[in-house]
């Protein structure tokens, strides 16, 4: 009796640990997307993203803690490999996590993952945005997205954001506004693919498939997804296709033509896309991710400059990736060491292998 006495005495001074109730549950448990109001959180979290990502063959779902805090993921299946893909970090009635609670969230999924031995690892997540914290344990990088703010702003406002230089080419352009048409329709979407892919073609890097474009157009449909035509005399300058809702759009793809009969079309191309969703509501324009590194002389200059012209916030952040089963890792990545040795070429690795020892250049 006087054991039980002073353990309840004990137990007064031992900080309580309060386990995290977390599941992974595959988005096709369509209940699920009551949690979810589609215009309080980005497209990732919508039944029709999750959907278009199913069309394209891919497995989906989300890690939750007691449906209050969520994280969407997609999954690679390889031969006998099964890796998760995070499309955003967790969030918690639409908000982002404090840093505390997102390191307990992620640390808490990291275990429970582990335990399931359904997994074997989480790859580079989708860069819509950065990560405030890493999981102990895991590789990571410092990174950040590119934004600007639409909710807080008038057309004028972030007009005068953008540099002089773009400010006025597009001035140049509209002195002959009677030539500029943008065209939204879901017509427009072969116009678009064919300069989306004659410009990856000509740089040599990969494309997806008009059928990409065409199940995510159909998903999606007017209500996520944005498709704009710039045309200059009746001459397809570029477009750009963007996913939204009110929460926050994405600035997913985009292709010009090379060279454009005006130096602005595609600045103005921009701004119209801005105007257009600031009249839907959206509350955040997402330019992308951004390298903080130094980038001169790399591909990745060109696109970076092109965005912060546009008077683009950058937040910072962290990319990360992590084993959750080792031995299953060891094999894999012995088996792609191997295939690359024997089509003579370099195994590169990923952003966060590129950018993990690289020193921050941008404040």
């Amino acid at each position: 009796m006087l054991y039980f006495i002073f353990y309840l005495f004990i137990l007064q001074f031992i900080p309580c640990v309060t386990r995290m109730n977390i599941e992974i549950i595959d988005a096709k448990e369509r209940n699920i997307f009551l949690h979810l109001t589609a215009d309080a959180y980005p497209v990732f979290f919508t039944q029709a993203y999750h959907e278009f990502e199913h069309s394209n063959g891919y497995e989906t779902g989300f890690i939750t803690e007691d449906h209050k805090v969520w994280m969407p993921f997609r999954i690679y299946k390889k031969l006998i490999f099964n890796f998760i893909q995070i499309m955003y970090p967790p969030l918690l009635a639409g908000e982002r996590l404090t840093v505390a609670a997102e390191k307990k969230f992620l640390n808490a999924c990291i275990e429970q993952l582990k335990k399931e031995k359904k997994y074997h690892r989480i790859i580079q997540p989708f860069v819509w945005d950065v990560f405030h914290t890493v999981p102990d344990s895991a590789t990571y990088c410092p990174f950040g997205q590119l934004y600007t703010t639409l909710s807080d702003k008038t057309e004028e406002e972030i007009f005068n954001q953008f540099s002089p230089k773009y400010r006025n080419a597009i001035r140049k352009v509209l002195l002959n506004s009677d030539l500029v048409i943008c065209k939204t329709n879901t017509t427009e979407l072969q116009a678009f693919y064919d300069t989306y892919r004659e410009v990856h073609e000509k740089q040599q890097v990969y494309f997806d498939s008009y059928s990409h474009f065409n199940h995510m157009q159909r998903a999606l449909s007017n209500k996520h997804f944005m498709l704009m035509n710039l045309y200059y005399n009746n001459s397809l300058e570029g477009g750009a296709v963007i996913t939204y809702t009110k929460k926050e759009a994405n600035y997913l793809y985009g292709g010009a033509k090379n060279p454009t009969l005006q130096n602005g079309s595609i600045k103005l191309l921009q701004f119209e896309i801005i105007k257009q969703l600031k009249a839907v509501g959206v509350q955040k324009y997402i330019w992308g991710g951004c390298r903080l590194s130094d980038v001169t002389g790399t591909k990745q200059q060109g696109m970076q400059e092109f965005k912060m012209r546009f008077g683009c916030q950058i937040k910072k952040g962290f990319l990360w990736k992590i084993d959750l089963n080792k031995s299953y890792c060891l094999l894999y990545d012995t088996m792609i060491a191997l295939q690359h040795r024997m089509q003579g070429k370099k195994f590169k690795g990923d952003v966060i292998d590129y950018e993990k020892n690289r020193a921050v250049i941008i404040p």
